[in-house]
């Protein structure tokens, strides 16, 4: 077998000595100007193939042998019954290459699609009442100061729908303690949201739009389905990722506030 070119270094000193690498019965023999090193090939450290980068025979006393030429050593050790590993024939193929970027692609696309949502339906269940209270004070005040203006809904006119939707029987009992608060918007018109907390944002037009209170009362009961199953607060948590994963493992949602006024607004009614 061909004695295949490398260079030596010492471990004392920086400098590169040319040499030639060679295996005869278990024994490798490193050898050049001046320097004949044998030692046996099961005490010798073979550094793994990374692409086309050097690979290293390591000493015990911290000398090295450096290998440009890898092909030459991938023959040498293979005519001793040494292989790369599955794993460094994979990192050298363009093929596995390809499949491993598809295959990575695909779990991100995964993890978007299911990963992420199913993460976010649990975090939202394990958030408590009183930072989903918080959280929708503080949006709905954002909300306020952005798109919303005093209802010009008589006092008379929002009691008389207030009391309309309170006589709903909600499925399932017991659920989130629910109100309705009147808005004026031009930029959203008529329209309806439902905070996580429960409050329910109702606009004027959207008041002015239905022909029976009844159709209002429906539209009221489908954002209670998005309370009672916490739809905004998932949607809040999914479209901060830096809020989902905090609120995850600390259970503090004061870094997704700044996503929540966007997320309901595109989980409103419309």
């Amino acid at each position: 077998m061909t004695p295949v070119h490398a260079r030596y270094f010492n471990g004392v000193e920086a400098t590169a000595f040319p040499v030639t690498i060679a295996i005869a019965d278990g024994i490798v023999t490193v050898a050049g100007a001046g320097i004949e090193r044998r030692e046996r090939l099961d005490a010798v450290e073979i550094s793994a193939a990374i692409g086309r980068a050097p690979r290293l025979l390591r000493f015990s006393d911290e000398a090295f042998v450096e290998i440009a030429d890898t092909e030459g050593l991938e023959s040498l050790l293979a005519s001793h019954g040494i292989h790369s590993s599955a794993i460094s024939q994979w990192e050298g193929s363009p093929w596995w290459i390809g499949a491993g970027g598809a295959v990575f692609i695909l779990l991100l696309v995964a993890a978007y699609l299911y990963g992420i949502p199913m993460l976010a339906r649990v975090v939202a269940d394990r958030i408590p009442d009183v930072a989903t209270h918080r959280l929708s004070t503080e949006v709905l005040a954002v909300l306020d100061g952005q798109i919303f203006t005093d209802s010009a809904l008589s006092r008379a006119r929002q009691q008389q729908l207030d009391a309309a939707f309170r006589r709903l029987e909600m499925p399932g009992g017991a659920g989130p303690s629910y109100q309705l608060v009147f808005r004026k918007s031009d930029v959203i018109g008529a329209n309806a949201m439902a905070l996580p907390s429960g409050t329910i944002v109702v606009t004027d037009d959207l008041v002015a739009l239905a022909e029976d209170d009844r159709e209002l009362i429906g539209v009221l009961a489908h954002e209670a389905g998005h309370v009672d199953h916490r739809h905004g607060l998932r949607n809040m948590l999914q479209n901060s990722m830096v809020g989902l994963i905090v609120a995850w493992f600390i259970g503090d949602i004061s870094s997704i506030a700044a996503a929540a006024p966007t997320a309901l607004l595109e989980a409103s009614y419309s």
